[in-house]
């Protein structure tokens, strides 16, 4: 299953979501609850100096639940010709409500190589999508 977004769209609703950020799940001992929101984000979008959309380097491959939350995964493709840095945002979305935003960093992809990618967010529902923004940079550091 693929899922993309346009890179205006998600912006939108992680500052939608920063406002639900205080109902995120939370460990409590060794338990972790299921939450109706969950903001796992470190970075703000588009904080990479010289990035590039490249939602076309992405792909998903599975978007369930699984346990108490659900997972994404997929892979990334750097088309260039240099190692290339990736910062990919995983929404996971009923219709139009954002019910999770998770950030996923690929430090370095080698120039035509590929690389895994996952995320997970402890998010209750039925039916959710994954939908993707993808950030490509010059490695950093």
């Amino acid at each position: 299953m693929k899922s993309k977004l346009s890179a205006w769209t998600l912006p939108v609703v992680a500052l939608a979501l920063t406002s639900c950020a205080g109902g995120a799940a939370t460990a409590s001992g060794e338990e972790a609850a299921t939450a109706d929101a969950y903001v796992a984000v470190t970075d703000q979008q588009g904080a990479v100096p010289g990035f590039v959309g490249a939602a076309g380097d992405a792909e998903t491959e599975r978007c369930e639940a699984d346990g108490d939350g659900w997972t994404a995964e997929g892979t990334v493709t750097n088309p260039e010709t240099s190692a290339q840095g990736y910062r990919i945002y995983v929404a996971f979305n009923r219709n139009r409500d954002t019910r999770g935003l998770v950030q996923v960093d690929v430090a370095s992809v080698a120039a035509g190589a590929t690389e895994s990618w996952k995320a997970e967010a402890p998010v209750a529902g039925d039916d959710l999508s994954c939908v993707l923004r993808v950030e490509r940079f010059e490695p950093q550091g």
